[in-house]
């Protein structure tokens, strides 16, 4: 019986150079999820986002709302930063997801209470996640993991479950500031190299359009 992955590419919007490598990630189906850090979009980024929207009409494509808080009015920026995704790719997130910050554990609880609301995906928590329950297991940083962490993670996934393994794709950008900047390469690398063994142990790539279908 199949398993289904979900493979998301945090940080779209953060840099050109990493919008390049993820929308390259999505042309050749590697990846079928990424989210959107909408605090961090320029204007010159625009036919990047021309393209996205484009994949998301001709493919199976999640694209999610990646949270940046700057203060801790938590309720108020998630709403600020809803409406930007809203009027930068003309359609709601298909997910939520929060960038790592000091703010996580502080400001989690008011994403899940929006998320509750309106009915959307939150990593690993949510209305829709009801069922998959709350474990480390349904969702992996695969950024900071070894490729032997990954696969031996992967081995544990279950029969007709779904999961989700987040990874930061790029190339390093010397005008971006991101403690993950020197490795996202490797991240590519670690997608590429995951994708050659999914077949093989019937792991399906999926997005949260499938996962919200489901439920």
């Amino acid at each position: 019986m199949t398993k289904y992955l979900i493979i998301n590419a945090d940080d779209f919007g953060m840099s050109k150079v990493f919008n390049e490598v993820i929308l390259d990630l999505i042309k050749k189906k590697l990846i079928l999820s990424t989210s959107v850090l909408v605090t961090r979009v320029e204007d010159d980024q625009k036919e990047q986002f021309d393209d996205l929207i484009l994949f998301s009409k001709n493919m199976n494509l999640s694209i999610g709302l990646h949270l940046e808080f700057e203060t801790n009015d938590y309720s108020s920026q998630i709403k600020i930063q809803f409406e930007k995704f809203k009027s930068i790719l003309g359609f709601n997130p298909s997910h939520i997801d929060i960038h790592r910050s000091r703010s996580f554990k502080d400001s989690f609880s008011d994403v899940v209470e929006f998320c509750k609301n309106n009915n959307f995906p939150v990593r690993n928590r949510g209305k829709i996640f009801e069922e998959l329950k709350t474990t480390e297991l349904n969702a992996f940083f695969g950024s900071i993991a070894d490729f032997n962490e990954i696969e031996e993670w992967i081995t544990k996934l279950e029969d007709g479950k779904y999961y989700e393994i987040l990874f930061h794709p790029g190339k390093y950008d010397s005008n971006c500031k991101s403690s993950l900047n020197k490795d996202r390469e490797r991240d590519v690398e670690h997608i590429e190299k995951l994708n050659s063994i999914l077949e093989d142990m019937d792991v399906a790539v999926v997005s949260y359009n499938d996962l919200v279908a489901k439920f």
